[in-house]
């Protein structure tokens, strides 16, 4: 849902904001929900819980984050309420140390977006295991990654949201990207290898500037030119599952439920003007 409008600020009547952080951030709201659930009815349900008590609350809304990230919290919260204890949830995801990329003897063959038709139904292959890697992550490892990518959330509001350490929320998501990594590569034409050019503790040394880089939502600070040939590839599956996590293609908010949304912000501020 494309649209130019400013985020309100608060204070604004619910009539005014919530219509406007509807089209805002619906979207992304929808597309963290579907994450989070794996379901486009869920999604939809949570999308509606969210703004419905955005509107009850918008009145609290101090303006202290960003309304996104106030939109986003709500909805993780609803999430939560609705799987407390997911039945079937993985016991466990690899360690960091058995997802580390050393060993393979394949890299991938990364399509551009949109070149060709074939290539288009690569890279949504791709997405799909992304999509799916995500729904099996244990829920300690999947709500700071959706946070991050998705609410574009600092290391340091995930973790206070949490109530984690960083390092904690760090370990998470580097483990969680490379588990991504490899679901995404089960997808992907594979080409040989090229072998390292540099020892294990260097490839390991850059491998985690790489993923602070992701996680600081900054570019590589290494130079393309120092990279070794199988560096330079690990990374650019690391880039295009970044990519594919923050890109949510599920189908866009109803105008029924906009329309819902609406009706209710304006119901609450007639019931608060003074009689």
């Amino acid at each position: 849902m494309t649209t130019s409008k400013t985020s309100p600020v608060a204070g604004t009547p619910a009539s005014e904001a919530i219509p406007i952080l509807f089209d805002l951030h619906a979207s992304m709201i929808r597309g963290l929900a579907w994450r989070l659930s794996g379901s486009e009815d869920e999604a939809d349900e949570i999308l509606q819980e969210t703004f419905l008590e955005a509107q009850r609350s918008w009145t609290r809304f101090e303006g202290r984050s960003k309304a996104s990230t106030w939109l986003g919290g709500i909805a993780i919260r609803r999430w939560k309420r609705r799987h407390r204890r997911r039945v079937g949830e993985p016991a466990r995801i690899p360690s960091l140390d058995e997802l580390l990329p050393f060993g393979e003897t394949t890299s991938s063959v990364i399509p551009a977006p949109g070149d060709t038709p074939l290539e288009q139904v690569i890279r949504n292959e791709a997405a799909s295991a992304v999509h799916q890697a995500i729904l099996e992550l244990p829920d300690d490892f999947r709500v700071p990654l959706v946070m991050k990518e998705m609410l574009e959330l600092p290391i340091a509001d995930v973790a206070a949201a949490l109530d984690l350490n960083q390092q904690t929320v760090k370990s998470r998501l580097h483990r969680a990207r490379l588990r991504m990594r490899e679901a995404m590569r089960s997808r992907l034409p594979q080409s040989p290898a090229v072998d390292p050019a540099y020892d294990r503790q260097t490839c390991i040394d850059l491998l985690n500037a790489k993923l602070e880089a992701l996680d600081a939502g900054r570019v590589f600070p290494v130079a393309d030119e120092v990279l070794c040939g199988r560096c330079s590839a690990v990374f650019a599956e690391l880039d295009l599952t970044a990519d594919l996590c923050r890109d949510c293609s599920g189908s866009e908010p109803s105008e029924a439920l906009r329309a819902l949304v609406v009706r209710a912000a304006g119901d609450a501020d007639s019931d608060r003007s003074p009689a």
